[in-house]
């Protein structure tokens, strides 16, 4: 009986070789598409970040362009008031008149509260650094650590407030504004008396009572007034300047991720 043997050839180096590319190969390239996967992953991540930072500064915008309006009619009318005051300090009182400003001007002011909650995710997750553009970065990082802080820093103070309507509080008496009481009824809100119409107290008749008419009482109240609008004065500047940074800002980061 023939036997025939099987005869066997050996992996020569070059098979070795070619086996250790294909898997070094599949190694490099699964390496590399990982690396795609999360850079694309992280630039998405990074886009809907920067989405919600526009819409946070949208949100300050709007913020400041409403309290602007309030704050500046505002300074306006405590520029009037001021006049008034003069007036009676050198004797010429008319206190429908000094009413009338003081109860349409000397309410409360606008105050801005602006919109962290994206640049608090972005810092306390750590993607800040996902953001590739350095100078956006920095942009972004004044904006929040310096404009919205220094913003916020020239608010009136509570100190301010208080010592211009304990000065108010010495010449204004409440009798016979009772018509201003009711009209909270019937307001929106309750709160502000959107539908009081101001205009009346100047055709009051008799004229409405000051609680004193001493001119040193007027000079304090005017002294106090002219603090209180110094301050409001400040923070209507940095609101007109944090809408006008905003505004840059937001432009900045559309044309960077091509944002609508």
């Amino acid at each position: 009986m023939e036997v025939h043997h099987s005869s066997h050839i050996g992996k020569t180096f070059k098979d070795y070789f070619f086996e250790f590319l294909m898997l070094f190969l599949a190694v490099t390239l699964g390496f590399f598409a990982e690396s795609l996967r999360e850079h694309i992953v992280e630039k998405k991540r990074e886009k809907d970040y920067m989405k919600e930072i526009v819409e946070n500064l949208i949100y300050d915008t709007t913020r400041c362009s409403r309290n602007l309006v309030e704050n500046t009619r505002d300074v306006s009318g405590l520029d009037s008031l001021r006049t008034e005051l003069k007036e009676a300090i050198a004797g010429k009182v008319n206190g429908n008149a000094l009413y009338y400003y003081t109860m349409k001007y000397t309410g409360d002011f606008g105050l801005a509260v602006f919109n962290t909650s994206a640049i608090t995710e972005l810092k306390n997750s750590g993607s800040l650094r996902l953001i590739g553009n350095k100078k956006l970065v920095n942009e972004i990082s004044d904006y929040y650590e310096r404009k919205l802080i220094a913003a916020n820093y020239f608010i009136p103070s509570a100190l301010s407030r208080d010592a211009f309507m304990n000065a108010k509080n010495e010449l204004f008496s409440m009798v016979g504004l009772d018509d201003y009481l009711q009209s909270l009824d019937s307001t929106s809100n309750g709160i502000n008396s959107i539908e009081y119409d101001y205009r009346k107290i100047l055709g009051q008749s008799p004229a409405l009572k000051l609680l004193n008419s001493d001119p040193k009482s007027f000079e304090r109240f005017y002294t106090e007034l002219y603090k209180f609008e110094v301050e409001l004065k400040r923070y209507v500047f940095w609101l007109k300047y944090v809408r006008t940074e905003a505004i840059k800002l937001i432009d900045m980061i559309r044309l960077e991720y091509h944002l609508n």
